[in-house]
């Protein structure tokens, strides 16, 4: 299957702010790959500008992943997780950028439910809610009964994550599908179903992804995706076709991944790496 939409391209004159202000929030003591992953993965996938927001403990391990990245410490507990005065710090921060991935490696803290709550609010600004963001959603009752816009959200569940939203099981595919495309309908979102192959819904839209492969389930490839469909929607890319796009640009990265390193030796680490071989193909027209 083709790609489902062209990238986005860049204007011969532009720079750094104009290709997405991006803001990852996550990690916490013993999960800084998580939040790393995703905010790399936004750098490969073409924004000009990521930023990591992280509990101070783990500042340093982060920023040593990438120099391109830039980091915002915030206030954590004992436990090296965001504590509820993160939020504050946060908010003071979040100004000046286009979209926002939360969920890598945060923990359900108390102070981690707090920073979701915080972006739950921000309705006129792109969110992707990943990993822990889910879960804490979960926690917090989301979705309620009622009706609501949310504004523009993209949700990327695996399949647990998914049963703790809508009640239903893994071992349910279908019904889990159709459950996803409910709770998009009642808070017009889109959601990414993701498992073999991904399905991304919205209130009345439906799309199947056909690339990827086995090798892809391990762990941090999941990170990777949410920090590929940030960036798009840091880029001007609406929810529906930004998690289109990163669903099909990571599977064809695993693909890549797997042709180098084997389905069973790959980790996320190598499809993370394979990401601009594919944006390198869009740009010399080869797919």
């Amino acid at each position: 299957m083709p790609p489902p939409l062209p990238f986005p391209t860049r204007a011969s004159d532009a720079h750094k702010g104009d290709l997405g202000r991006v803001l990852l929030i996550g990690g916490s003591r013993g999960m800084a790959g998580s939040i790393s992953l995703s905010a790399i993965a936004a750098l490969h996938t073409g924004s000009g500008l990521v930023s990591a927001a992280v509990p101070d403990r783990c500042l340093e391990t982060v920023a040593s992943f990438h120099p391109c990245l830039m980091t915002i410490p915030l206030k954590q507990n004992s436990q090296g997780q965001f504590c509820t005065d993160a939020v504050s710090e946060l908010t003071q921060r979040i100004g000046p950028f286009d979209a926002i991935g939360c969920g890598p490696g945060m923990s359900t803290s108390e102070g981690a439910i707090e920073v979701v709550r915080l972006l739950l609010r921000q309705r006129n600004r792109k969110r992707v809610f990943d990993a822990d963001a889910i879960n804490c959603l979960a926690t917090m009752g989301w979705p309620t009964t009622a009706t609501s816009d949310a504004g523009p959200i993209v949700l990327t569940p695996h399949p647990g994550e998914l049963l703790r939203l809508t009640g239903v099981a893994p071992s349910e595919r279908d019904g889990q599908i159709d459950a996803a495309q409910a709770l998009a309908a009642q808070h017009n979102v889109t959601i990414v179903v993701k498992g073999g192959p991904t399905v991304v819904v919205a209130p009345e839209q439906r799309w199947t992804n056909d690339n990827g492969n086995p090798g892809m389930a391990t762990g941090g490839t999941g990170d990777v995706l949410a920090g590929m469909i940030t960036s798009l929607l840091g880029q001007g890319m609406s929810p529906w076709d930004a998690a289109r796009l990163g669903v099909w640009l990571h599977g064809a990265a695993g693909d890549e991944a797997a042709k180098t390193h084997g389905q069973a030796g790959m980790t996320a680490l190598e499809l993370l790496l394979a990401i601009p071989k594919l944006t390198a193909a869009y740009e010399n027209g080869t797919i």
